[in-house]
């Protein structure tokens, strides 16, 4: 039978001989602790991590709204578009989704595009007649190499073969070529041309349109013809130099051209033939 007292001693040389085993794993452990984190230090960086990411993507989510803010700008996309046109001879009003008006002259094209930051309309032929309702998108209107930008206004566009016929009834307006910018206020007119943008006085002949009326004051009767035949189907021809030199004055009614054409040996030289198939031809008599 062991005596107490060994017991104790025993218990007593364990645990001094344990002691002694982790004093001697001591340096080992704390080799290991440098390269192996503890519990802590792993809930620690795993929190910091968390954080990070967190910082990250609400930064990348303000970086891509940004950038497609930013794209929207520069792509400037089409949320609504329409087509309008007239017949020779027809004139119509129109209402546009932003609350503006446009009334169409005979033959006309006119393509409207309501884009996310702008409204550009596009005057394919013919003529018209714009009353912009005032807004933060601008208004622009695209004629033939030319480009009229409203700044508050009501303005007249005319299509032609070299270019446009800008005039201006309220307001004012930026008129652009690719060589040439000029600012129009009310009751002036601008030819575009060959880049070039040449200024005139308001004639209150390029608006009689909206009335109904044509009106000449002393135009020869070759720029005469070429505006009647904006509203005939059926051809007006001139036969000869001499009568095309002729010159015309005063007001007439739309809706009576081929009355005009009738009156034309009253008022001058000429005379009037009609063949079967609509076209006038006018001659020196």
């Amino acid at each position: 039978m062991k005596a107490p007292g060994m017991k104790v001693m025993a218990h007593e040389l364990a645990s001094t001989a344990n002691a002694s085993a982790q004093d001697a794993l001591s340096p080992y452990k704390e080799a290991l602790r440098e390269h192996f984190p503890t519990r802590e230090a792993l809930l620690q960086e795993a929190k910091q991590q968390t954080k990070r990411q967190r910082v990250l993507k609400k930064v990348g989510s303000g970086m891509a709204m940004s950038l497609a803010l930013a794209l929207s700008w520069v792509i400037d996309p089409v949320w609504h578009s329409e087509n309008m046109r007239t017949k020779v001879g027809q004139q119509a009003s129109f209402t546009l989704t932003d609350g503006s008006h446009v009334a169409l002259n005979t033959n006309s094209a006119l393509v409207v595009e309501q884009h996310l930051y702008s409204r550009r309309l596009y005057l394919k032929q013919g003529e018209a007649l714009f009353t912009a309702e005032h807004g933060w998108r601008p208004f622009t209107v695209y004629a033939n190499q030319t480009q009229i930008r409203d700044i508050g206004t009501i303005f007249n566009v005319r299509n032609t073969d070299q270019g446009a016929v800008v005039t201006v009834v309220e307001g004012s307006v930026e008129v652009r070529t690719p060589q040439a910018r000029r600012i129009l206020t009310r009751d002036v007119s601008v030819t575009t041309q060959a880049g070039g943008i040449t200024e005139s006085r308001c004639s209150s002949a390029n608006i009689a349109w909206q009335q109904g009326r044509l009106m000449f004051d002393g135009h020869a009767l070759a720029s005469v013809v070429d505006e009647l035949q904006r509203y005939r189907h059926g051809r007006i021809q001139i036969a000869d130099r001499l009568a095309a030199q002729y010159r015309l004055s005063g007001e007439f009614d739309i809706s009576g051209i081929d009355t005009l054409l009738d009156t034309l040996p009253d008022i001058m030289p000429v005379s009037i033939t009609k063949k079967d198939d609509g076209t006038v031809l006018i001659s020196h008599r």
